[in-house]
C-alpha cells in the first residue's frame, strides 16, 4: 500500500516536472527564435537598458507578435502536455517514457536557447567589460557647464529632426550607399545641397558607437556627447525621477539661454525614459501621442503602430511650429519619426506600392524620405526660416532583420545627417571619422555658437578643424574603450534623486543619503530642474507608502492625487469644490484668498 502511494506520488512529480520543463523549453526556444528574428542586431548594452526602462508606449504589434510566436505556442504546449499525461496516467511505462522524454527535451531546449543567446549577445565579452575600468571618459570629457560658449546677438531657432533608423546606407552605390536602388533619393539630394558630414567623399555619416544604438541612446549621444552607459546593475530607469541630473546637455545649454523647447513625437513620451530625459534637461514641453489626444487631434481610441503615423506628425508639426514661431522667442523644436522602425516599417497612405513595392521596408524608407523633404520645403517658405537652423539625423542604424543582410561586409554603415541653413561653413565636410556624439557641439556651432576649444562632452565640433576622438584613436579602439566600465558614470549615478519603488501596496520613497525608506513624513522631489513649480511634495504614511486622496496631518486636511502629488489651489473631488493653501492645507470656515466662502468641511458655499 505504501509502495503504491510512493509510486503515485512519483508519477505526480514526474508529470509536474515534465509539463513545467517541457513548457519552459518551448517558451525559451520560441522566445530565442523570435528575438533573433526580430532583433538580429540586439546587443547586451541595449538589453541591459531596456530591461530597466519604462515600457509604456511599446508597440502593440510587437507585443502581439511575441504573444503569437511564443506565448501562445507555450500555452498550447502546456495544454498538450497535460492532456497526454492524463491520457497515459494508467500506462506506467508509457507515462514514464513520456515524462522523461519531456524533461530531457525541455532541458536540452533550455540549454540550447541559453547558449545561443549567450553567444548572440556576446554576454561573456559584455561581462568582461563590466569588470574592467577605462578612463576614456574621464580623460576626454569636456563639461558644457564649464565650457565658454558665445551665442550670436540674435539667437537662431533650432529644428532638430531625428529620423528613426535612418542610415546613409539606403542610398544607391553611385551616391555612397550600399544598394543598386536609391531608397532615399530626396534625402540624398538634400544632403548634397546642404552641409552633410561624411566618412567618405560621397554620402555618408557618423558611426553609432556602443551604448548609442537604440533610440534614447542615440538621442542621448547627440545631445550630451556621451554614450548612455547605465550598466546592468544600476539605474532603474522605470522608477527614476532623474536622468543623469549632473550631466549638461544641449537642452540645458539652450534652456540657460532662454530657449523654449519642445519634444514632438507620435508615440508615448514615457517609453524608454525619453520624457524624463527631455523634461530634466531643458524643461521641454512633451507633445506626444497623449498630448495629441488631449488636443483633439486624434480620436481617443486611435492607435497605429507606436501611436500615430508620421504623415500626421508632420501635419501637426506645421501647425505647432506656426504657433510657436508667432510667440517671437527663440525655440528648439525637436521631432522624432517612427514609421521606419523595424520590423519592415509602417506603410501609410502616402507610400507608393506601385513604384516602391519591391519590399515593404524600402517602400517605407522612400515614403519617409519624401515626407521629410516636403516638410523641410514647407519650413523654408516660412518667415521664421531665415533665422532657423535645421538638423536632420538618424537616431541609430536600423534593427530590421534582413534589409541590410546582403550588403558587402566591408561596407561602413553610418547614420544619416544633414544641416540646413547653417550659420557657419565646415573646414572639412567629407572623409571624416566621427560618431553621433560629435553632433552635440556641431549642432550648437551650426547655430552660430562659438565654443572655446570646439569640444563638448566627448564630441568635437565638426565645423572646426579639430580632430574627433575617433580620428585620434581610430573608431574601433574608441568603441572598445567606451565598452568598458566607467567611474565617470558611476559617479553620475551616485547623484541621482531618490528612487521611487512600487510593490503590491503602493509607492515607497527611498532616501539615499540616509539609506532608508521614508515613513510617517513629508518628502519632496525636484525631478525637473527648470520647472517653475520645482518642488513636488508627498506624504509617506506610517507604513512607508505615498498617500493618495484625503489625509489628516497634524490637524489639517491635505489632498494627494493618484500619483501622490500634494494638491494646491482649487480642486474638485466627488463633485465638490475645495480650496487648498499654497502649503497644501485645506481652507475651512473662512473666505479664500480669491474671495470665496468655504464651510467647516472646506466645501465652497455657492
Amino acid at each position: 500500500m505504501k509502495q503504491s502511494k510512493w509510486k503515485k506520488a512519483g508519477r505526480i512529480v514526474l508529470t509536474v516536472l515534465a509539463v513545467l520543463i517541457g513548457t519552459l523549453g518551448v517558451l525559451l526556444f520560441t522566445s530565442e527564435r523570435w528575438m533573433r528574428k526580430t532583433w538580429p542586431n540586439l546587443n547586451m548594452e541595449e538589453l541591459a537598458y531596456q530591461l530597466k526602462a519604462p515600457i509604456a508606449g511599446t508597440s502593440h504589434d510587437l507585443l502581439m507578435s511575441y504573444v503569437r510566436s511564443c506565448a501562445l505556442l507555450a500555452v498550447i504546449a502546456l495544454v498538450a502536455l497535460v492532456l497526454v499525461s492524463i491520457f497515459l496516467r494508467k500506462k506506467q511505462m508509457a507515462h514514464l517514457a513520456f515524462g522523461l522524454t519531456c524533461i530531457v527535451a525541455g532541458i536540452a531546449s533550455i540549454a540550447y536557447s541559453i547558449n545561443d543567446v549567450w553567444a548572440a549577445l556576446d554576454i561573456k565579452n559584455y561581462l568582461n567589460n563590466q569588470s574592467t575600468y577605462n578612463t576614456i571618459v574621464e580623460d576626454n570629457y569636456v563639461d558644457p557647464a564649464r565650457a565658454r560658449m558665445t551665442f550670436p546677438e540674435q539667437k537662431r531657432n533650432l529644428i532638430y529632426i531625428y529620423l528613426e533608423s535612418m542610415e546613409s546606407t539606403y542610398a544607391d552605390k553611385a551616391n555612397g550607399g550600399a544598394f543598386d536602388k536609391n531608397y532615399i533619393p530626396e534625402l540624398t539630394q538634400l544632403a548634397a545641397d546642404n552641409v552633410s558630414f561624411s566618412n567618405s567623399d560621397l554620402l555618408g555619416g557618423g558611426h553609432s558607437s556602443v551604448y548609442t544604438t537604440w533610440t534614447i541612446g542615440g538621442i542621448f549621444a547627440q545631445t550630451s556627447g556621451l554614450p548612455l552607459n547605465t550598466g546592468i546593475g544600476r539605474n532603474e530607469m522605470a522608477y527614476q525621477e532623474s536622468f543623469f541630473p549632473e550631466i549638461n546637455t544641449l537642452g540645458d545649454v539652450l534652456a540657460d539661454e532662454g530657449y523654449k523647447q519642445y519634444f514632438f513625437i507620435g508615440s508615448i513620451g514615457a517609453f524608454g525614459g525619453r520624457e524624463n530625459y527631455f523634461k530634466e534637461h531643458g524643461d521641454y514641453e512633451i507633445d506626444d501621442y497623449n498630448w495629441a489626444q488631449e488636443q483633439g487631434l486624434i480620436p481617443e481610441d486611435y492607435y497605429e503602430w507606436w501611436g500615430y503615423e508620421d504623415e500626421k506628425l508632420f501635419a501637426f508639426a506645421k501647425d505647432r511650429l506656426t504657433q510657436i514661431a508667432a510667440e517671437g522667442e527663440p525655440f528648439n523644436f525637436t521631432m522624432l519619426t517612427a514609421d521606419t522602425h523595424f520590423e519592415d516599417g509602417y506603410p501609410c497612405e502616402l507610400c507608393d506600392e506601385e513604384n516602391d513595392g519591391d519590399n515593404q521596408y524600402g517602400m517605407v524608407l522612400h515614403c519617409s524620405s519624401k515626407q521629410v523633404t516636403e516638410f523641410v520645403s514647407w519650413i523654408q517658405q516660412q518667415d521664421f526660416y531665415d533665422n532657423t537652423t535645421i538638423v536632420i539625423s538618424g537616431d541609430h542604424p536600423t534593427m530590421d532583420a534582413d534589409f541590410c543582410e546582403n550588403i558587402d561586409a566591408d561596407f561602413q554603415r553610418t547614420v544619416y545627417n544633414v544641416i540646413i541653413n547653417s550659420a557657419v561653413q565646415p573646414q572639412q565636410e567629407k572623409n571624416r571619422t566621427f560618431t553621433t556624439m560629435d553632433m552635440f557641439p556641431t549642432t550648437l556651432a551650426s547655430m552660430g555658437v562659438t565654443i572655446e576649444g570646439d569640444r563638448l562632452g566627448l564630441g568635437t565640433n565638426l565645423f572646426s578643424g579639430e580632430q574627433t576622438l575617433a580620428e585620434q584613436m581610430g573608431y574601433e579602439e574608441l568603441n572598445d574603450a567606451l565598452s568598458q566600465k566607467s567611474k565617470f558614470f558611476e559617479k553620475m549615478e551616485e547623484n541621482l534623486n531618490p528612487v521611487w519603488t512600487k510593490d503590491e501596496n503602493g509607492w515607497k520613497f527611498y532616501i539615499a543619503e540616509e539609506d532608508r525608506y521614508a515613513k510617517g513624513e513629508w518628502v519632496t522631489n525636484n525631478p525637473h530642474r527648470y520647472q517653475s513649480d520645482t518642488e513636488q511634495k508627498y506624504y509617506i504614511d506610517a507604513d512607508g507608502y505615498a498617500v493618495q486622496g484625503w489625509k489628516l496631518i497634524d490637524g489639517k486636511w491635505y489632498y494627494f492625487d493618484a500619483e501622490g502629488y500634494m494638491a494646491t489651489g482649487w480642486i474638485n473631488v466627488g463633485g465638490v469644490d475645495y480650496c487648498l493653501a499654497p502649503d497644501g492645507a485645506l481652507y475651512v470656515s473662512c473666505t479664500t484668498p480669491d474671495g470665496y466662502n468655504v464651510d467647516a468641511n472646506g466645501a465652497w458655499i455657492h
